[in-house]
């Protein structure tokens, strides 16, 4: 590549060890530098901060608030360190070989201007259809959300959800609060193709109990290759 591209892995100071670990070394083996964004832990959920952008159920120090606190701290630094954009990753991702090829060639199909998030996450197993995809192009619009485990937020988009934060309110989980975005014309949501994420509390790498959780893990992994070939043959 011809540069690496700002990365925020979101994560807490204390307690998921195994999650960091995994985050390290995955880290390492795809040559990706970068950041973890430890500040917006429950404990920092000060009456301030939930005054100044919750409202509803979310304003309320749970783990919920605490991670779409996280994401507004990432399109912050995005804004004030002047970034183009960021990759935005939660700390139970799993990336595949390809993750940082689809990510750069994406990004550069984006729009100029217009405020742009980028999914590339299966986890919500939503693929796009073959009869719009083509060759030799990652990126498509989305008409949903896509989780937030694996994103890119360029700076326009990072401007607008914190301006529509203070203005209005998180009154939902930042995966539906980015739907909500989109449904209103905010921001554009974008697909890539192929996916190159999952998140590991979905296919089984971080299960508390493997017993107890594998069926729900076949489940998800048999869901995932049905719906790979429903939105093969759309």
């Amino acid at each position: 590549m011809t540069h690496s591209l700002p990365i925020f892995v979101l994560h807490v100071r204390e307690g998921y060890e195994d999650r960091a670990a995994h985050i390290d070394a995955m880290m390492a083996r795809l040559g990706l530098s970068f950041e973890y964004m430890l500040d917006g832990d429950k404990c920092d959920l000060t009456p301030e901060v939930l005054d100044r952008y919750f409202t509803g159920d979310m304003k309320t120090a749970s783990g919920a608030t605490s991670c779409a606190y996280k994401h507004l701290l990432v399109c912050r630094a995005i804004v004030e360190r002047k970034l183009s954009g960021a990759l935005v990753l939660e700390d139970d991702i799993v990336l595949t070989p390809r993750y940082e090829e689809v990510a750069h060639a994406t990004i550069s199909e984006l729009p100029a201007g217009i405020p742009s998030i980028v999914s590339y996450e299966d986890t919500r197993l939503r693929f796009v259809p073959r009869s719009m995809r083509r060759k030799g192009k990652f990126l498509y619009p989305g008409d949903r959300d896509r989780y937030t485990g694996a994103l890119y937020v360029n700076a326009e988009a990072a401007r607008t959800i914190l301006e529509e934060a203070e203005k209005n309110k998180l009154d939902r989980p930042i995966d539906l609060y980015h739907r909500h975005l989109l449904e209103t014309g905010k921001i554009h949501y974008w697909w890539s193709h192929p996916c190159t994420a999952s998140q590991g509390s979905f296919n089984g790498m971080f299960s508390t109990s493997i017993d107890a959780n594998r069926g729900k893990v076949f489940a998800w992994k048999a869901k995932r290759l049905y719906r790979k070939l429903l939105y093969f043959f759309r």
